[in-house]
């Protein structure tokens, strides 16, 4: 591949793998998305990768390098290791050309995740407790098995097919401000660097990590890849150790800027999309919303565009991020009070909460209370309300009808 000392990954690069991709990937959607609360009144724009064919951008890089393997190289197939979204991303890729692929995915890899990348046909193994111990068996697998390793970011061909979006990002919207992506090892936000730059454009481009996988802040100011600790986060497409080094290099030259966030406020983002935009994203596509609620000042001025890298959410995980949602937007009530032991006390405890037009989701009633004297029991209710005003309301009506209620903290579902 043509590179420069600067970007060693080049639009010309960049425009190949454009050539090499087209009919093979979906051109995905960019539009303008609802105000969210909190925001300023600026335009927000979704790119929306989680419609791609795999519900990922992977498969724009993953077919790219694909399309460079020899006929030695097809024969023997390939071997990856991927958090998931890769994994889906070379195996649809792999299946087109009739090439053997094996996928080493970590044992806490998301069910959904496995169980999709098998039904492309490809060999799943399960193999270390995050990416990068799942990375080092794959390439053990390589030497023995004599087969092509396919890295997910560290990849010319890979960096230059992510960079795709990129284009499309400039020939829908050419006065794009600034541009958010979230950041595992890097190969998505240095391909779409390449196009940017290449195309002349000093749009911003904003890295978001969560905070549990901090580590491209502070290999940018140290001026080299830093390893960070093992990842904690649910956000697993961004569960990397470290940046890779050629997008490292990438994202130095093209004058990045990165943030971090709180998984919880990545939960709510997903919550906001899913709810607000009607977009299901994973926790790696909601994390430039989380940035834009972290750091309102990167909606100061648009048009902002944030990638929406994917959508495959495990159903299990969505449940407990709709919990998160719903009680960061104050919709919903814990209380906590004591009552007689006595019959009629519950109905009379839970006919305020109906009168004040809340709606008990769930309720606890303890009659072996170790607090609690004989003759007295407690009763804990989760209500839903319709946000923190009417949950203030609601709580002021229990104590206006003599209840000694106390609001309880609502933690993890």
């Amino acid at each position: 591949m043509s590179g420069s000392p600067a970007l060693p990954v080049t639009l010309a690069d960049v425009e190949a793998a454009a050539r090499t991709i087209r009919g093979k990937v979906l051109r995905t959607p960019l539009l303008e998305a609802p105000r969210f609360p909190g925001l300023p009144e600026t335009k927000v724009y979704l790119k929306l990768e989680n419609l791609q064919r795999t519900g990922a951008f992977k498969l724009r890089g993953a077919t790219n390098r694909i399309a460079q393997l020899t006929a030695e190289e097809n024969r023997r197939g390939v071997v990856t290791a991927s958090a998931g979204n890769h994994a889906l991303g070379v195996a649809w890729a792999a299946r087109a050309r009739g090439v053997p692929v094996t996928i080493v995915m970590a044992e806490t890899a998301s069910p959904l995740k496995v169980s999709l990348a098998r039904g492309l046909g490809a060999r799943v193994i399960l193999r270390g407790s995050d990416y990068d111990e799942a990375h080092d068996h794959a390439v053990r697998l390589a030497a023995e098995e004599g087969l092509v390793n396919i890295h997910p970011y560290d990849d010319p061909f890979i960096v230059a097919g992510q960079g795709t979006i990129g284009l499309e990002v400039l020939d829908e919207l050419p006065d794009v401000r600034r541009i958010v992506v979230g950041v595992g090892g890097g190969g998505l936000l240095s391909g779409i660097t390449a196009a940017v730059r290449g195309r002349g454009s000093s749009a911003e481009l904003v890295a978001v990590q969560p905070k549990g996988c901090d580590n491209l802040r502070p290999s940018l100011a140290q001026g080299r890849v830093v390893l960070g600790s093992r990842p904690a986060t649910f956000a697993d497409g961004l569960a990397t150790r470290q940046i890779g080094d050629l997008p490292f290099r990438i994202l130095s030259a093209g004058g990045v800027r990165a943030v971090a966030v709180d998984d919880r406020t990545i939960a709510r983002a997903s919550f906001l999309l899913l709810e607000q935009a009607k977009v299901l994203a994973e926790g790696a596509g909601a994390t430039p919303l989380a940035a834009l609620l972290e750091h309102p000042e990167l909606a100061a001025d648009g048009p902002v565009v944030l990638v929406v890298s994917g959508g495959n959410l495990d159903p299990f995980l969505l449940d407990r991020i709709l919990f998160i949602g719903l009680a960061a937007e104050g919709r919903l009530l814990r209380l906590r009070a004591p009552l007689k032991d006595v019959p009629g006390q519950l109905e009379r405890f839970l006919s305020v909460a109906a009168r004040a037009g809340a709606n008990v989701r769930h309720i606890l009633h303890g009659r072996e209370s170790p607090d609690r004297p004989p003759g007295e029991v407690t009763i804990e209710v989760e209500l839903e309300v319709r946000d923190g005003a009417h949950g203030e309301s609601v709580e002021t009506a229990y104590r206006d009808h003599g209840w000694a209620v106390e609001r309880v903290p609502l933690g993890p579902a």
